[in-house]
């Protein structure tokens, strides 16, 4: 399948992330996981198999402003900090190139191929996942984990691998599948969850099967403990609903939500505050802390920061909570905000934030026009909300970058298509030329900014 065409090598790409987590290792010093090996291997092919479709990828890529300032970002803090010729210009393009590839990798799918076909194809591993979720909590261990950790030579999880595996605690439900946290199978299945939730609209036997894998994700949901994403997943579900309904609508329910916010506010941080008293789990003394902390470490750097990787590399040595010496139960500074402030300063929080919302606008934009993406801005709002409260774990963000960035693909497939044919952007329309297939031919004109409204 990783040989056949580009929807084929996607989806071994999309499996093999979510099979093989960051804590198994091939070599480790650089380290390489198999899911490195997916992403790299994916472009290799792609470039020798498609080169035209890999170079317009490239050209056309809708995102190139927001991530050529992401890309200074990284740059500036490594000559800040170190200079040019130094392991934290490497970390820095590794980092590029790790985060920042699965966006573009979707993004190749995405310009030639239809998403809701490729969702399709997807669904039987879906539910194969679901199902070793549910598997995992009947039996208290994570066979499946142990099993892919055991087959490569370097493991750095926080197990013994010759014992139980599971993160359920006395007081709920915490499954991880193959993920390296169960925060991380959170991220995972709200962006399946909020990925296919609008093809609820299909009819027939076509929504019978959405509608039974939905609720085996929101099932899952709940088992694998991550209130955040139970909470970003009915966040991207209201804002999905709310900006179909007409003006009136609108304008009450944003009134009925404003005047219950300091009601429902006070409820959840009652409930995140309770956290503590039970030994685990967020709670509001822990995240002030983080912030503090971030705060007093970029107080020498606050533009550039204190190097790439430097959360990981230097305060988490060896992937090692804080210790006494600096900062006692850090929490690994769950939010994407408290890494990005020590790592990159302010300059790099602002270039990260403008790309998510730079995603997050463009499929706001085609949301009407394109019917195959109409659910994408609610996935990149939920993702946003995501990696601000609980950061990204074992790269967990890839999840949320795989399936935008396949949108966004569309997107600048279905421009290039009116651009050709000299019509409106839309996915509804025929085109006599083309079907719904674009023509191979290289554009006369870059798109790399934002549409034009």
């Amino acid at each position: 399948m990783f040989l056949t065409n580009t929807t084929g090598r996607f989806l071994t790409l999309v499996m093999g992330t979510v099979l093989f987590p960051t804590t198994a290792l091939i070599i480790k010093n650089p380290s390489i996981s198999p899911q490195h090996l997916f992403l790299y291997t994916f472009f290799f092919i792609e470039f020798f198999k498609d080169r035209q479709n890999f170079n317009r990828s490239v050209s056309s890529n809708l995102l190139l402003i927001p991530i050529a300032i992401s890309i200074l970002s990284y740059t500036f803090t490594a000559i800040y900090n170190a200079g040019i010729a130094s392991k934290d210009m490497y970390y820095g393009l590794r980092d590029v190139v790790d985060c920042f590839g699965y966006i573009y990798a979707a993004f190749i799918c995405g310009q030639k191929e239809d998403i809701y076909k490729i969702a399709q194809k997807l669904i039987p591993f879906v539910i194969t996942v679901c199902l070793f979720g549910i598997v995992e909590v009947l039996l208290g261990d994570n066979y499946p984990y142990k099993l892919i950790h055991s087959a490569f030579p370097y493991y750095e999880g926080d197990f013994d691998l010759n014992s139980t595996v599971s993160f359920i605690e006395h007081w709920r439900f915490r499954t991880c599948f193959t993920t390296k946290h169960p925060t991380a199978f959170g991220t995972l299945l709200m962006s399946l969850f909020l990925f296919y939730f609008p093809y609820i609209m299909k009819k027939g036997q076509e929504r019978k099967k959405i509608i039974l894998m939905l609720a085996l994700l929101a099932l899952n949901l709940y088992l694998c403990g991550s209130r955040t994403a139970m909470l970003c997943s009915a966040f991207g579900v209201g804002l999905f609903f709310y900006f179909k309904l007409k003006p009136f609508l609108k304008i009450v329910i944003a009134g009925c939500v404003i005047f219950a916010f300091s009601t429902v506010l006070t409820i959840l941080v009652q409930n995140f505050q309770t956290n503590a008293d039970r030994g685990s789990g967020s709670n509001l003394d822990f995240r002030t802390a983080q912030l503090l902390y971030s705060v007093a470490a970029i107080y020498n750097s606050p533009i550039f920061g204190n190097g790439n990787k430097y959360t990981s590399h230097v305060i988490f040595a060896e992937d090692a909570r804080a210790s006494d010496s600096s900062g006692r139960d850090l929490g690994g500074l769950e939010s994407i905000v408290f890494s990005l402030l020590i790592d990159r300063g302010f300059f790099g929080l602002f270039s990260h934030y403008l790309l998510l919302l730079w995603m997050f606008i463009l499929l706001f934009h085609y949301r009407n026009r394109l019917k195959g993406i109409s659910g994408g801005f609610a996935l990149m709002a939920g993702g946003i909300l995501f990696l601000t409260l609980s950061g990204t774990i074992g790269n967990s963000s890839s999840f949320i970058f795989l399936f935008t960035g396949l949108q966004l693909g569309y997107i600048s497939q279905y421009k290039r298509i009116a651009y050709e044919n000299n019509t409106e952007v839309s996915d509804e329309i025929e085109i006599e030329t083309s079907g719904n297939e674009p023509e191979e031919t290289e554009p006369e004109e870059t798109e790399n900014s934002l549409p034009d409204t």
